[in-house]
């Protein structure tokens, strides 16, 4: 590892052990509320635009709780994909969900899409959906984002760029964040994935509004 790329790592690391405190520091029923108006402020963006899919994520631990924005749009009539981690491979495949009785406990605690018996070796999925929403520990509002520090995320990312016509239609990434997880610069690799939107208990925050077909 060259000194750049080993202080980067460093910082990176100690970003995210200064924001996971900060996370985890949050009492729950103030994770809960806030988490609340998040939701309410993504589902009105649903509302307003043109995405027909999306993919989201089930909370873990003390990240927010998005399941709100989930329940929201199903109702709304939109497909929702929520991920399966192949840890071994290091990549997630994608799934359509319609309940939350179709999700069990999988890799690392979470709930994940079940796979039906008799569906033999999983077979890597990644549709690519209209709107991505994204977890993380820390961002900033130009977009950088620090997540947990396996890639699965980015190298979903370079797996879509390398399909045809990804150019003409790529997903608007947005960060699902506390406000408290906001900082003046994440620091980035080439490779990490930047978002689009933000969304925290505050507002909608447009890091790349070029990126977003529809508004």
């Amino acid at each position: 590892m060259t000194g750049n790329r080993a202080l980067l790592a460093a910082l990176k690391r100690e970003l995210r052990a200064e924001r996971a405190a900060v996370r985890e520091g949050l009492a729950g029923d103030e994770r809960a509320s806030m988490s609340a108006r998040v939701c309410s402020y993504a589902l009105d963006w649903l509302r307003k635009g043109k995405a027909a899919s999306l993919l989201a994520y089930v909370p873990f631990r003390s990240e927010l709780d998005c399941r709100p924005l989930i329940a929201g749009a199903w109702a709304l009539g939109r497909e929702v994909l929520l991920p399966r981690v192949i840890a071994e491979a290091g990549t997630m495949s994608l799934h359509t969900v319609g309940s939350w009785e179709e999700l069990a406990p999988g890799a690392y605690g979470i709930l994940e899409p079940l796979i039906p018996e008799g569906n033999g070796q999983e077979r890597e999925m990644l549709p690519v959906p209209d709107v991505v929403f994204v977890p993380g520990l820390a961002f900033d509002r130009q977009g950088g984002r620090l997540g947990y520090g396996k890639g699965y995320y980015d190298r979903m990312q370079a797996s879509w760029k390398q399909e045809a016509g990804f150019a003409l239609k790529p997903p608007v990434w947005i960060g699902l964040a506390f406000s408290q997880q906001l900082v003046p610069e994440v620091p980035m690799d080439g490779h990490d994935a930047y978002m689009d939107m933000l969304i925290t208990e505050e507002g909608i925050f447009h890091c790349r509004k070029e990126n977003i077909p529809w508004n």
